[in-house]
């Protein structure tokens, strides 16, 4: 998560089962942090356990959580309740397809549209970071109405999602449908990126698989590097972004006009602020929740900018092209009948921002904006980032490596060790690691083949364990 982290320490392979602090000592947030993790993860891991991938506890009167119903060609109902996936705890206080919380959909692409051939129905579960600008009841008002903000939180994202699967496909039941999902969603992003990272000087591109040794880390202060991929596919059209500050460089909009943007704040201060020259991104409630794409080689939504001038005074920067006319033209090439449906980015109920990202790179004049100002995936070298620290994207041996869009890996930097905090082999090399995240989860929910003016609805979800008994 985008968070202001100074690092994430919890590993679930360490097996600690709790944080214990200690007299007179100073406390830091990555502690706290990992106390919630460790329960987290044991509550989580304990509800899998017990109920299996994905469970939901029947209701007496109705469908119970999630369940699918009301099909009529253009839309579905979800039934209230709860769900859990992996052990995540998921509840919905009744919706359909289409107004479904953080679902975001837009009548007016055809990707969002439900198919006329049978499709599965599923959820996808996932975490996003909610801070006081998204959510302003976390701030507490006797700091100041235009306060410093102190904490964010983690909301539990859960999306209803449709999987066109074309006339003449099998039929997956209650029992076979969780290894069916996981076979045509997740192994679309398998065999996953693998990152290292070291320190040492910068390569050139005959140079051998370790870094030359170098002083090591060379910045002036701890840092919490964060190297995430903008957009997904595989090493020659995937391509990634970093931020010193794991991204947390968050300037709230209060309008866009243009290519002017009007900023609620310029940051706290030069080092956390925005500049002439910047990559930033311009993102909002639908940009996020739209980002969680099951398609490891669609277009990232939230869209690169280079700020061409800053205006202190009126809190104003100018981007160095239009986002409306970004956004209109990669997304609405239809005529819609949900005018909310297509507001464009920046509108003040999306709770739109800049995120700054510290990378630099030169744009093209060439129509294909956000690829330009962010980097290619290159593996099998070493890639420099900034103050002695590189990283270096692996090859696969046989199928090429995919790259989700969102994949990240935190590098903490330290001044007193002059390095990453990185696992390193036995033999002292960087060992390549997964992405951190973002972890998504699924659960299959119902089958729906459309029948002309009929249709067939085959309920996938599993009931609890000591409720089974009720359906076989």
């Amino acid at each position: 998560m985008h968070g202001d982290f100074s690092r994430v320490t919890f590993d679930p392979a360490r097996r600690f089962s709790a944080v214990l602090s200690q007299q007179g000592r100073v406390q830091l947030d990555a502690e706290i942090n990992e106390q919630s993790a460790i329960l987290l993860h044991y509550v989580r891991t304990l509800a899998a356990d017990l109920m299996g991938p994905a469970a939901y506890p029947p209701a007496d009167d109705g469908l119970g959580g999630f369940g699918v119903d009301g099909y009529d060609g253009d839309t579905f109902t979800v039934a209230p309740g709860r769900m859990y996936v992996d052990g995540v705890l998921c509840e919905c206080d009744g919706t359909d397809y289409w107004d479904q919380p953080d679902g975001w959909l837009d009548p007016g692409r055809e990707s969002d549209r439900l198919p006329s051939e049978p499709f599965l129905v599923y959820l996808r579960v996932w975490e996003r970071l909610v801070t006081a600008w998204e959510a302003p009841w976390i701030r507490e008002v006797a700091l100041g109405v235009d306060g410093p903000d102190t904490t964010a939180r983690s909301r539990v994202v859960w999306q209803v999602c449709v999987l066109p699967l074309g006339s003449g496909s099998p039929v997956p039941d209650m029992r076979s449908a969780s290894r069916y999902l996981r076979d045509r969603v997740r192994g679309v992003f398998e065999p996953r990126g693998l990152l290292a990272a070291a320190t040492g000087r910068p390569e050139d591109e005959d140079s051998g698989d370790v870094p030359e040794p170098s002083p090591g880390y060379r910045g002036p202060e701890n840092q919490l590097y964060r190297v995430e991929v903008h957009r997904g596919g595989t090493a020659g059209t995937a391509t990634y972004k970093w931020s010193r500050e794991n991204g947390s460089v968050v300037l709230p909009v209060r309008s866009v006009a243009g290519a002017s943007v009007e900023l609620e704040t310029l940051g706290r201060d030069d080092k956390l602020g925005v500049d002439t020259g910047d990559v930033v991104e311009l993102l909002d409630d639908a940009a996020v929740c739209r980002g969680a794409s099951d398609r490891y080689d669609e277009a990232g939504c939230g869209r690169l900018y280079t700020v061409k001038n800053v205006d202190h005074a009126g809190f104003r920067v100018e981007l160095d092209r239009d986002p409306d006319h970004d956004h209109h033209h990669h997304d609405h090439d239809h005529d819609h009948d949900h005018d909310h449906d297509h507001e464009s980015v920046g509108r003040p109920r999306r709770h739109p921002y800049l995120r700054r990202w510290d990378h630099r790179t030169p744009g093209r004049e060439d129509g294909s904006p956000d690829a330009t100002r962010s980097l290619p995936v290159r593996e099998g070298r070493w890639l420099p980032l900034e103050d002695g620290v590189q990283v270096r994207f692996h090859s696969g041996e046989g199928e090429p490596r995919r790259y989700r869009r969102g994949d990240y890996w935190l590098i903490p930097a330290r001044v007193l060790t002059a390095d990453v905090d990185w696992p390193h082999s036995r033999q002292g090399e960087p060992l390549r690691r997964r992405p951190h995240g973002v972890p998504y989860h699924y659960a299959p929910l119902a089958y729906v083949d459309p029948r002309g003016d009929d249709f067939r609805l085959v309920d996938l979800r599993m009931p609890l364990p000591h409720r089974r008994h009720d359906l076989f």
